[in-house]
Order: C-alpha cells, then sequence, then structure tokens
C-alpha cells in the first residue's frame, strides 16, 4: 500500500510537471506566431496547474510589458520573489515600476540588488531614472554619470544628462546639454528625442526661430505623429509663417478619415486662429465624419464659443451617442438652459446625471464641464457622488473644498470635513479646517476645541494650527494664554490673510488696538470665509 501511494504520488507531480513543460512550450511557440489567445490561455492553465511556475509568471510578466499593461509590475514582484537572487528580475521590477511612476516600489527593487550587481551601468541607469522621477536632479545626475563611465559609448546615458542639464541656470552647462543633444540628433536611434528636448527648451527660452527649425524636422520625419505635426502648425501661426497656409492644407488633408486626427486638428484651429473658422472647416467635412466621436466634441465647443445653442441642440439630436449619452443630455441641458427653457434643461441635466453616476469616468468629465460652465450647484452635485461612490478619488474632495470655499458655503464645508475627518481621524489638518469652520459657525464647540489641541500638539510650530488653537483658546475665555500662544507666529505669516485674520483678532480682544488694525486691515484684502468676515467686522467695532 505504501509502495502503490507514494508511486501515485510521484507519478502525479511527474504528470503535472509533465503538463506544465510541454504548455510553456506551446506558449513560447504562440509567442512566436505572435498567436497572443492561445499563448495567453497556455499560460493561463500553467497559473493553474503550478502558481509558482517562475517561467510561466515571467512569461505573464513579458506578455503585459508588451500590452503597457500596469499589471505587469505585480507579476515582476511576484517573479522576484520566487527568484529573489536573480538580479535581473529586481532590475525588470525597478523598470516596472518606473513605467507607471510608482517610485517608491522602484526604489524597493534596487534595494535588492547586491553590490556587485550595483556596479553596473545598467543599474546606475535605473537608479538615474528614478531619481529623476522623484525630482532628485542631484542623485540622478551622478547615477548617469558613473553609467557613462562604466559606458562611455552609451547614447542614452548622454541623453538623460542632457536632460538634466537643460534644467541648470549655468550657461555653460546649458550650452554644453544642448551641443550634446545636437550632436545627437545625427544618430538615428537619438534623433528624434534629442530633437523633442531642444524643441522643449527653445521654446522655454521663447526662440521661436529654433523653434521652428527643430519641429519642422520632427513633423517631416516618418515617425513622426499628428500631434508632433500640429506644434509645427502652432509654431508657424505663432511666427507668422508663409508656410503656414500650405502646413495646414496638408494636415486638414491628412485628418480626413481619421476622426481624432479631425478632432485635434479642429481644437487647434479654434484656439490658434477662432471657434468659427474651426467650426466652418469642421461642418465642410462629410457627414459621417461629423458625427463620428470625437468629432462631435469639438464641433460642440466651438458652438458653445459661439453661443450657437441652436446648431448645438441639432447637433446632439442627430445620433446616440454611446458610452457619451450622457455628455450629449448634459449638452442639450445646457442649450436648453441657456434659450431659458428652465424645465427642459433641468430634466436633460437630471438624465446626464443618472446616465453618468455609475461610472468615475463619467462623473468626472461632468465635474470638468460644469466647473467650465460656471453650474456651481450641478458641480457639487456631481463632486459629492463622485466621494460617495468612489471614496479612491481624492482629487473630489480637493476639488469640492476648494469649490465649498470659494461660494463660503460652510454649512456643507462641515458636513463635508465631518464625514472625511471621521474616515482619516489622525489627520491634523483636517482636524484643524473642521475645528475652525465648527469655531466659526458656533456649532459643536466641545469638539471644535478638542480637535484644535490635538491637531496643535501634532506641530506646535505650524502657523495654522498655533491660529485655530488660539482662537478656540480666546472662545474659552482663556485670552491671555490666546495671546501668548499666538506672538508665537512668525511674522512672515501674518502675511497671509486667513492667519492675520485670528491673529488681528485676539490682539484687538486682549487691547492691542495698533497691532489688532493693521493685521485686520490686511485680512480683509484676502479671500475669506462669510463668517470670517463677520468675525473682523466684530474685532474692528471694538476699536
Amino acid at each position: 500500500m505504501l509502495l502503490v501511494a507514494t508511486s501515485g504520488w510521484y507519478g502525479r507531480k511527474f504528470y503535472k510537471h509533465t503538463v506544465e513543460q510541454r504548455l510553456l512550450l506551446q506558449a513560447r511557440q504562440s509567442i512566436e506566431k505572435k498567436d497572443w489567445r492561445a499563448a495567453d490561455l497556455c499560460l493561463q492553465r500553467v497559473i493553474q496547474i503550478n502558481p509558482l511556475s517562475v517561467e510561466a509568471s515571467k512569461l505573464v510578466a513579458d506578455r503585459l510589458s508588451d500590452t503597457g499593461s500596469p499589471d505587469e509590475l505585480s507579476w515582476r514582484i511576484q517573479v522576484t520573489k520566487l527568484e529573489p537572487n536573480n538580479v535581473t528580475n529586481h532590475i525588470l521590477w525597478a523598470k516596472a515600476a518606473f513605467k507607471i511612476k510608482n517610485f517608491a516600489s522602484a526604489s524597493e527593487a534596487l534595494a535588492g540588488v547586491d553590490n556587485q550587481s550595483k556596479a553596473t551601468a545598467e543599474y546606475h541607469k535605473i537608479d538615474g531614472a528614478v531619481a529623476w522621477g522623484m525630482g532628485d536632479a542631484v542623485e540622478a545626475e551622478k547615477q548617469y554619470l558613473e553609467a557613462l563611465r562604466l559606458e562611455p559609448s552609451d547614447n542614452a546615458s548622454v541623453l538623460n544628462l542632457a536632460t538634466i542639464h537643460l534644467s541648470s541656470t549655468n550657461q555653460a552647462i546649458l550650452k554644453a546639454a544642448r551641443a550634446s543633444l545636437v550632436l545627437l540628433t545625427t544618430n538615428v536611434s537619438f534623433r528624434i528625442p534629442a530633437l523633442h528636448l531642444l524643441l522643449t527648451d527653445a521654446s522655454k527660452f521663447k526662440s521661436l526661430p529654433d523653434a521652428i527649425t527643430y519641429s519642422r524636422e520632427i513633423a517631416n520625419d516618418s515617425s513622426a505623429t499628428f500631434e508632433d505635426k500640429i506644434t509645427y502648425l502652432q509654431l508657424l501661426k505663432a511666427a507668422n509663417s508663409d508656410d503656414y497656409a500650405s502646413w495646414r492644407a496638408s494636415l486638414e488633408k491628412a485628418a480626413v478619415g481619421l476622426p481624432r486626427d479631425v478632432f485635434a486638428l479642429g481644437r487647434c484651429l479654434a484656439v490658434i486662429e477662432n471657434p468659427a473658422t474651426a467650426l466652418h472647416w469642421l461642418q465642410a467635412l462629410p457627414p459621417q465624419i461629423q458625427t463620428n466621436l470625437p468629432v462631435p466634441f469639438i464641433i460642440a465647443d466651438c458652438q458653445i464659443s459661439l453661443k450657437d445653442w441652436s446648431g448645438l441642440l441639432t447637433l446632439v439630436n442627430q445620433q446616440d451617442w454611446g458610452d457619451w449619452k450622457f455628455y450629449q443630455f448634459a449638452l442639450k441641458s445646457l442649450a436648453q438652459r441657456s434659450l431659458d427653457r428652465t424645465m427642459e434643461s433641468e430634466s436633460c441635466w437630471q438624465k446626464a446625471f443618472l446616465l453618468a453616476e455609475d461610472r468615475l469616468v463619467s462623473l468626472s468629465e461632468l465635474a470638468r464641464v460644469t466647473g467650465v460652465w460656471g453650474w456651481n450647484a450641478e458641480r457639487i452635485q456631481v463632486l459629492n457622488k463622485i466621494i460617495d461612490k468612489f471614496p479612491q478619488a481624492t482629487w473630489a474632495v480637493t476639488q469640492l473644498t476648494s469649490q465649498l470655499y470659494l461660494d463660503g458655503n460652510t454649512r456643507e464645508l462641515v458636513v463635508l470635513l465631518s464625514k472625511i475627518q471621521s474616515a482619516n481621524p489622525t489627520d491634523p489638518h483636517l482636524k484643524n479646517n473642521l475645528a475652525c469652520l465648527l469655531m466659526l459657525r458656533k456649532s459643536d464647540l466641545d469638539k471644535a476645541y478638542r480637535l484644535a489641541k490635538e491637531a496643535f500638539e501634532t506641530s506646535t510650530n505650524d502657523p495654522f494650527f498655533i491660529s485655530t488653537y488660539s482662537y478656540s483658546l480666546l472662545l474659552q475665555g482663556k485670552s491671555d494664554e490666546a495671546l501668548k500662544l499666538s506672538s508665537n507666529i512668525n511674522p512672515e505669516y501674518l502675511k497671509n490673510p486667513s492667519i492675520a485674520a485670528y491673529y488681528g483678532v485676539i490682539q484687538a480682544e486682549t487691547g492691542h488696538k495698533t497691532m489688532a488694525r493693521a493685521c485686520l486691515s490686511f485680512a480683509e484684502t484676502g479671500k475669506l470665509l462669510p463668517e470670517e468676515k463677520q468675525m473682523i467686522q466684530l474685532a474692528n467695532a471694538r476699536l
């Protein structure tokens, strides 16, 4: 029985190993034939049989790299864990992390490289790229110089060093960087990247003739994108060049039949010429082009700029906009509101909102356009929906907070910050801001005093925390403590109207009238909340 069991165990292992190797062979053959579907199915089956297969994990990571998927990173990490002593795995992990700007993960990958492997040019190049991505130009330069020392003929390091040196304020370094890039333009592999850097540099220093020269070389290259050609058109227009008309005509001809290029050119013409000219060209295109997304978007933008509301209604009623139906109804709402058809506009807006509420991309677009149109109530509605449904979209919190501050809507601000602070109870900035709002609205003061104190205790030198906590002490009748604490604020920070307001109020309440008048007068020049303005008025009345 023991013999049979042992034979069965090893027989099963041998069978699984055999199947795994056969599937891996089929996967590699399918990849060579570019039969991606078959390759993916084989690799998927191998992972099911053996989740710890190093070879399969590498092939999956390679496939994801080829498709540009961000999921490549997790597979590179998996491979490195399975084969930790292979330096190539660490380098590929770092490169995958760098692609998606996950510099912390890239640094972690490089930290696992042994000292011997750290002495290679490949290591120094990726370490330099990570340092540059993290904004450490000094460290990036150091790493690229070492990579170039190890591989003197490596043009990639020359290009990277030139990129760093273009940000220098030293004219000699700048001149040398430009010279290096000009030399690289004679190299087929580095010509276009070097030209792009030279173009960026010329544009930065407003050297229009040089910018046109570099842009022309890029635009006339066989690898040029349509965006490259549009950039050249913009520069020709800026220079009032005689070549502008012919180049524009060539782009108009090239764009027809390619909706994304039509959209890009139409958007460009609306900016560098005017919306009427762009609309005239767009509406002269064949109907099948005009109705092919994303072309209707730029047509709509032009009509909005020209206040052609009837034309906009005609456009949005022409077809079904598919996944962008929510935007179609939003545009209908805009046109109806602009024609004083309030009920129709409200109905269309509610349809747009309902169609968008399950998709972050759709809601994000509604948040953007309502901001452009000045529809504050609708923008707040959309941002609240994003915060409730997609809490990972932290940008929505920032935008909504800014909008509510701009509107002076302290009631909604308290609701929003209370919700966020409950989810992030240790964040001192949230504590400070919520405490300040509660005190301004004279609401839940015990909580406000506690939050102000807790925020201050996390950073006793922060001028905003000092300001809020001092004000809380003043409201609690501890004016002497408030005055003593607020005196710790660096005078430089009193140039901030918000800090100056609370400092001035404390000075007024403690009898320091001259200082109070100066601070309160300056504070009034800033953008303050309604309750802060009222607070200043009351303080001034006591002077």
